[in-house]
């Protein structure tokens, strides 16, 4: 739908989740990251530590994946800041 941020790795997107009809964060990794393993585990590691807690606090991971080559994880949309 539309970017949300960027960071050093990855670009965040408003985006929306088709099947269930609700608005998720879409963290995606650079495609200049596609070429660093480090990067690549960096970001996956992330995802398995979020994806360990379930607080208030922590968004929650709704799916891992991979489009057209570029991981991505799909995180529950909290409007606000940052």
């Amino acid at each position: 739908m539309r970017p949300l941020g960027v960071g050093g790795m990855a670009e965040v997107y408003l985006a929306r989740d088709t099947r269930l009809g609700r608005k998720v964060a879409l963290k995606v990794i650079k495609r200049a990251a596609l070429g660093f393993q480090e990067d690549l585990a960096r970001f996956l590691f992330e995802a398995r530590a979020t994806a360990r807690f379930s607080h208030p606090h922590i968004v929650t991971i709704h799916a891992v994946g991979e489009h057209e080559g570029r991981p991505y994880v799909a995180l529950e949309y909290l409007e606000g800041q940052s």
